[in-house]
């Protein structure tokens, strides 16, 4: 066999190999979107089986992230809406074996996005490995809305003061 015949038989052992990684990676992409598409209907009922209504699925919204004054749109998706004794939630619906963990950042930081984005009453962790439902609460958030609510309440007994102080000064 000449130089020139294994050339050509080292590009196509390539390409067939680049091929079959890529259908290899195809396939396991859409294994992994099936189950995720099999685990949202199965949360949309664990949901409701726990007195959730469903209000939105798929929910799309967008926020700007300024970069050196330039802004980047940028856009999220949370997996359901639900409601609950009149509150608004967004419930994340996690799969895998280590994602419905809040020890995972990249789910700690997707919670936390959808947060500040759609500004629910509650954040909830639907882990279908385990089949449970987790309420997610961060500190730092309640921490600053307690704050801003004691800083409201003593501008509104300032004002409260001044107008008694106004109509009782005595002239």
């Amino acid at each position: 066999m000449d130089l020139y015949a294994v050339f050509l038989l080292i590009i196509l052992g390539a390409i067939l190999g680049i091929l079959g990684w890529k259908y290899f990676l195809d396939l396991k992409l859409r294994k992994r979107m099936e189950k995720a598409r099999i685990s949202e209907r199965g949360a949309v009922s664990l949901l409701k089986k726990h007195g959730f209504d469903i209000v939105d699925v798929q929910k799309e919204a967008s926020y700007e992230v300024f970069v050196n004054g330039k802004p980047h749109k940028v856009t999220v998706r949370a997996d359901v809406i639900v409601k609950k004794d009149g509150k608004i939630y967004v419930a994340e619906i996690k799969s895998g074996k280590t994602s419905p963990s809040l020890n995972t950042s990249a789910t700690r930081r997707q919670l936390l996005e959808y947060y500040l984005v759609y500004k629910p009453a509650g954040l909830i962790l639907v882990d279908m490995e385990q089949r449970k439902i987790k309420t997610v609460e961060y500190s730092i958030l309640k921490r600053d809305y307690f704050q801003v609510r004691y800083l409201f309440y003593a501008v509104v007994i300032f004002f409260i003061g001044f107008i008694m102080g106004f109509l009782t000064r005595g002239e």
